[in-house]
């Protein structure tokens, strides 16, 4: 049954696929999927954006909207190790990677 909740919304005229925020993602919720990123499984998405901060076009936001419930089984299955490296890699500013 779907609620009102906050969940990313996809801004697909100025998205140009370069995969960051797909990267990013720590429940897999976006993927490419003809030329365009797509959020595959609203029930992954937890809505906090973390897949925002990385977008250099600004395609992607927060909305509320009608949705399926976060799937809160998908924290039993994201291995700590993996989402710490996706954080360092993508979160990390390229100010400090040229230092």
């Amino acid at each position: 049954m779907k609620t009102k909740r906050m969940i990313i919304g996809i801004n697909h005229e100025t998205c140009i696929a370069c995969g960051r925020c797909v990267e990013s993602c720590p429940t897999k919720a976006l993927e490419i999927v003809d030329g365009k990123v797509r959020l595959v499984d609203e029930r992954l998405c937890d809505g906090f954006g973390s897949c925002i901060a990385v977008c250099p076009t600004n395609s992607l936001y927060i909305e509320e909207r009608e949705a399926e419930p976060f799937d809160w089984g998908i924290l039993e299955r994201i291995d700590f190790d993996v989402f710490m490296d996706k954080l360092y890699k993508h979160y990390k500013p390229a100010e400090l990677e040229e230092r």
